[in-house]
């Protein structure tokens, strides 16, 4: 459920590609392009500046921060990654001209700029032909522009200047009808004439990609794991942002990066000589976002139950129940989960997982045991993991109380995530064999996972049944879904034993 929208934000998908451009260029015809049915020319004149942390925090995130004047958008814009050629942009109101950046829009970037403050990085000028592609009800289909830019780095006062070229669809993004055969017929009409890609992913870029530290190349398995965790830790900086715009599914990837990075850490820390205190750390953040995620998983999950009641008069007061337990308890966590992005905690966390790639980057690889680390070391500790997840599974089997073999369970679950991300993290040494073992993986996880959201299920439906003064056909009807539920776990229980077998003999080559 994550945080509060924040108010104010206009949120927009931004497609678009960028090409570079001689200065004597000529565009190519542009006539008949696919559901154009007229293109209309004009010139802009448009100013902006660019924020950012001395260090360049936002840029290297791949973000942007800036304050533009003229144009269709004047304001305050936020430009967030969103896949190939896409980005989200969140658009604030242009306010005063003191040029201090929105409370709202940097309140967003608290985690990735680690609280800096941001300053000037750079002020641009441009002078735009923008060459409007229309369709038959007028609608803009894309807009086709060449810009004359000229910049001034807030660092050092080095101008730049060049011409490019932008191909950006309209309305939001790959919404539009036909939105990305149009990109494609504009691009071969341009690379027919030589007009290349841009390397650089936006003019910021261009303007201070050469400030940017050159991405560190780290070799053998002490680089498996840094590449992992700097990915890990990306993933973190961007769903820090999207919890708190309240995105959907935002608190379900933030977790999950959070779990990767912890246990790639908890299995290979020790073969690397790494300090382990921020495993904790991870630990803690994903409890605290824990229930915002849980609750919204479980909410839809017995909606869906109680779509399935045969007696109509037991559905509606089921659901009713269902929606006013689940809406009280989301509020509660979304509380919890913009506290713990703003804790001094969460941040201290963050700079902890920087000091520690720092240190991964620089150091020797170095291991308590060997001295020197091998890749043989880190394969060892993914078959000792191996061996805990079968002692775990069979434990399932020894079960005397269903309470001992749903808590047994969800061990192994636990267990068996932890070995996932361990082959996600080695998989550089063996990407053929890691990649079979995955895919079981990928199964015997789900197994897991539905046997635990039917544990929880549960739960939550004895918590809603248990409040007084409702009505008996909305507490008939979740009994019926309790009932699905309990069905449901014991069909996953049933076929625990065979599913790890088959895991296991996938993940042995990597070993063995």
């Amino acid at each position: 459920m994550g945080t509060t929208k924040p108010s104010g934000i206009e949120t927009v998908e931004e497609t678009e590609r960028k090409y570079t451009a001689d200065a004597d260029l000529t565009l190519p015809d542009l006539s008949g392009l696919p559901g154009v049915e007229a293109l209309a020319e004009e010139r802009v004149e448009l100013s902006a500046q660019y924020y950012d942390t001395r260090d360049l925090r936002l840029l290297r995130a791949g973000i942007t921060l800036r304050r533009r004047e003229g144009g269709d958008d004047a304001g305050w814009h936020l430009k967030l990654p969103s896949g190939l050629d896409t980005r989200t942009e969140l658009r604030f109101p242009l306010g005063d001209a003191t040029g201090t950046p929105p409370a709202e829009l940097l309140g967003l970037l608290r985690g990735v700029r680690r609280d800096l403050p941001v300053e000037l990085a750079a002020l641009l000028t441009t002078s735009r032909r923008r060459i409007r592609a229309t369709g038959v009800d007028g609608t803009t289909l894309a807009e086709i522009v060449v810009d004359d830019v000229t910049a001034v780095r807030g660092a050092d006062d080095v101008q730049v200047q060049w011409r490019e070229i932008e191909v950006e669809l309209g309305g939001n993004g790959t919404r539009q009808p036909g939105g990305a055969g149009l990109l494609d017929a504009v691009d071969d009409r341009l690379t027919a004439e030589g007009i290349e890609r841009s390397p650089s992913p936006s003019k910021l870029h261009r303007v201070l990609g050469d400030l940017l530290p050159a991405d560190p190349v780290v070799g053998g398995p002490a680089g498996y794991l840094r590449d992992y965790l700097a990915a890990e830790l990306r993933e973190l900086e961007l769903t820090d942002i999207a919890v708190r715009r309240a995105a959907p599914d935002a608190v379900h990837s933030m977790r999950k990066a959070a779990r990767r990075a912890r246990s790639a850490l908890q299995t290979y820390a020790g073969d690397l000589a790494l300090d382990e205190a921020v495993v904790e750390e991870l630990r803690w953040l994903g409890r605290r976002l824990s229930p915002s995620r849980d609750l919204e998983v479980q909410w839809e999950r017995l909606l869906d139950r109680v779509a399935e009641i045969p007696v109509e008069s037991h559905r509606e007061p089921a659901k009713a129940r269902i929606d006013e337990y689940f809406s009280r308890q989301s509020e509660i966590a979304a509380i919890e989960a913009a506290v713990t992005l703003d804790s001094d905690r969460y941040l201290q966390m963050l700079l902890a997982l920087d000091a520690l790639l720092a240190g991964l980057t620089a150091a020797p690889e170095t291991s308590r045991k060997t001295g020197k680390v091998k890749a043989r070391d880190l394969t060892g500790s993914l078959e000792d993991l191996a061996k805990t997840v079968s002692k775990r599974v069979r434990a399932v089997g020894d079960a005397e109380t269903p309470d001992e073999r749903d808590a047994l369970m969800h061990r192994a679950r636990k267990g068996a995530k932890r070995m996932r991300y361990a082959i996600e993290v080695i998989r550089p040494l063996h990407p053929k064999r890691a990649g079979r073992a995955l895919d079981h993986f990928d199964a015997f996880q789900d197994l897991l996972g539905e046997f635990q959201d039917s544990v929880v299920a549960r739960e939550h439906l004895l918590d809603i049944v248990s409040e007084q003064g409702h009505a008996a056909e909305s507490s008939f009807g979740l009994g019926i879904a309790y009932q699905h539920e309990v069905l449901l776990g014991e069909a996953q229980a049933v076929h625990l034993d065979a599913a790890w077998k088959e895991a296991l003999r996938a993940a042995k080559p990597l070993w063995k």
